[in-house]
């Protein structure tokens, strides 16, 4: 029995030594495998011309030539950190019609499996014969040739290994096009037709091709607001020209800049496989924004009454139009954030004609237009401003309605900006002058003497007579004058009434006017005003007008209160003189004789 026991025990310790020394073995054996990489393209076909890109996928299959740890295993079929870059030129074992647009590329570990893709930007030449090319890509690595754990720690052998893979693509003669020609005029604010030639530069004929065209800057827009247009061309022959023509709109703030749009064509090639030409893209630059200028001439504008005033209209460019109108509007665009549309910039002046047509106006040239408005009677005087703006036909084609009027025949100073439609400039500050408001009537003293008596004194009583004369645009009717005076004036008869007077008529009207006895004598002042009916049947009062009224001193014996008393008297002084005189010399006479008769 105890020997029995021995020999287990001996075949259990010489198991276990045979066990450890397997296991000491296989912990010491040293992994070996390269990585084995090949690369594909699965988009290998392009346009000679054409920038595309070209996506590269490397496929790590990873050899093993001795076995291990499944983590050294993966260490050493895996490429570390590796790069990747195209030949071409004197690099590539052949010539490559690839311009590479991309240096290269930072791809990281390549583990077994598939890696990428890897993007490279490419565009073969615009010669390159269509055909199939090995496109050779240089790939950089560390590859760890063998790993081994020794005393719990993993020893390496690398190195630095340069390999060149291969892609196999194609370059195909599939139809391409590219603009030939743009025709046509389109302006800021306004919209215009633009013809667009394209030609079909390849030698493959595009079957069912339909044009995609697109506005990529804002500024341009089609005038249907569509974003995209599309047009169905069919069969598209190699060298064959097509002329595509499209209504475009520029915003009212563009700048004159070559805006972008672009031309895609879709179409199925020879096989009638569905193909996709490359992009297209031209340039089409609108004019700059219709300017104009105005400046205001003369005025006959007066406060209260109708009148006219005179614009200077320049065309500023930059093209000459046709059928020009100016419009006149006292409304303007209001200011951001008003919240309406419009606000009117002097509600006091009424249009009462709202257009001039001044016809043609080239770049440079100016024209004058002539309007009738209204000024309401709390109008100020002085410089006002008024709004117009030019009128005028589109760059379209097409029949256009008139600009939007109201119904008291103002214009709404806004763009319609839609094909043939009138177009209406922005609006233009013009300065006119108005005048105060004009008396309506001239009232004045009767001539040679306002007053009978003529001679106002004192303690009298006399007729007063004015001249009253319409002075105004307009005849008035139902006139009723009325006097007042003060003391020591006072007036028993302030009235007189009038049926009409016509413009520049005049008429006298009388009152009675009587003096206080106790008067001083000086000019006093009287005052008279009227109401009347206007043109229009309204009632107005008038301003008032003041009129002298002079007292002088009495006199009793009445001889020096006129002309021919004063007359008379310097008649008597004159007679009374000469007699007086002529007595003298008698006198002197009869004294000469007595002395002579003394003497005798």
């Amino acid at each position: 029995m105890s020997r029995i026991r021995t020999a287990a025990v001996l075949l259990l310790v010489a198991s276990l030594l045979a066990t450890g020394t397997a296991v000491a073995q296989t912990a010491n054996d040293t992994v070996r495998g390269d990585p084995d990489i090949e690369a594909f393209a699965p988009e290998t076909a392009f346009v000679p011309g054409e920038e595309s890109t070209l996506q590269v996928s490397l496929n790590n299959r990873g050899d093993i030539d001795a076995q291990g740890a499944d983590n050294l295993e993966s260490e050493v079929v895996t490429a570390h950190e590796t790069t990747a870059r195209i030949l071409t030129g004197d690099a590539a074992n052949r010539e490559v019609p690839f311009d590479v647009r991309t240096g290269e590329q930072t791809v990281g570990d390549v583990a077994r499996g598939v890696t990428g893709p890897i993007e490279f930007t490419v565009v073969p030449d615009k010669d390159a014969e269509p055909g199939v090319y090995r496109v050779p890509i240089r790939l950089e690595y560390r590859n760890v040739e063998s790993a081994e754990v020794d005393d719990g720690s993993t020893v390496r052998d690398e190195e630095i290994v340069t390999e060149t893979v291969y892609v196999s693509v194609e370059i195909t003669d599939r139809a391409q096009f590219a603009v030939v020609d743009v025709d046509g005029v389109v302006q800021a604010g306004d919209n215009g037709l633009v013809d667009v030639t394209l030609r079909n530069v390849r030698n493959e004929t595009a079957h069912e091709a339909s044009v995609a065209a697109n506005p990529i800057d804002p500024d341009l827009s089609f005038a249907t607001d569509a974003g995209t247009t599309e047009t169905y061309v069919g069969a598209w022959e190699p060298g064959e020209n097509r002329t595509f023509t499209y209504r475009l709109a520029a915003a009212g703030q563009a700048t004159a800049r070559a805006s972008t749009l672009e031309f895609d064509v879709d179409y199925r090639d020879a096989e009638r496989a569905n193909a996709a030409a490359r992009t297209v893209r031209t340039g089409v630059t609108p004019l700059s924004r219709q300017a104009f200028s105005a400046e205001g001439l003369n005025s006959t504008l007066r406060v209260g009454e109708d009148g006219s005033f005179t614009v200077e209209v320049r065309n500023r460019g930059p093209r000459d139009i046709e059928n020009a109108v100016v419009v006149f509007s006292n409304e303007a665009p209001a200011p951001e954030g008003v919240g309406q549309e419009t606000v009117q910039s002097d509600p006091n002046i009424v249009p009462r004609s709202t257009r001039d047509t001044v016809g043609d106006l080239a770049v440079g040239e100016t024209a004058t237009a002539t309007f009738d408005a209204g000024l309401r009677t709390d109008a100020n005087p002085g410089a006002r401003t008024v709004n117009v703006a030019v009128r005028y036909r589109g760059l379209g084609t097409d029949e256009g309605v008139s600009a939007s009027e109201g119904d008291d025949g103002t214009v709404s100073l806004v763009s319609t900006g839609s094909a043939g439609d009138v177009i209406v400039s922005d609006t233009l500050d013009v300065v006119v002058d108005v005048a105060p408001e004009a008396d309506v009537f001239a009232v004045s003293p009767a001539e040679p003497n306002a007053t009978d008596p003529s001679s106002v004194t004192p303690g009298s009583t006399v007729r007063y007579d004015a001249v009253v004369r319409n002075t105004g645009p307009e005849p008035i009717s139902n006139l009723q004058a009325k006097l007042f005076v003060d003391s020591p004036l006072s007036s028993s008869d302030d009235e007189a009434f009038v049926t009409s007077l016509d413009p520049g008529e005049e008429t006298t009207v009388s009152f009675e006017v009587a003096v206080d006895g106790g008067a001083t004598p000086k000019t006093y002042a009287a005052a008279v005003d009227f109401r009347y009916d206007d043109a229009d049947g309204d009632e107005q009062l008038s301003d008032t007008y003041r009129l002298p009224v002079e007292v002088t001193t009495a006199d009793d014996s009445g001889a020096l209160t006129s002309p021919l008393g004063i007359v008379a008297l310097l008649g008597v002084v004159a007679v009374g003189g000469a007699l007086v005189w002529q007595r003298g010399r008698v006198s002197r006479a009869i004294a000469r004789l007595r002395s002579r008769l003394r003497s005798r």
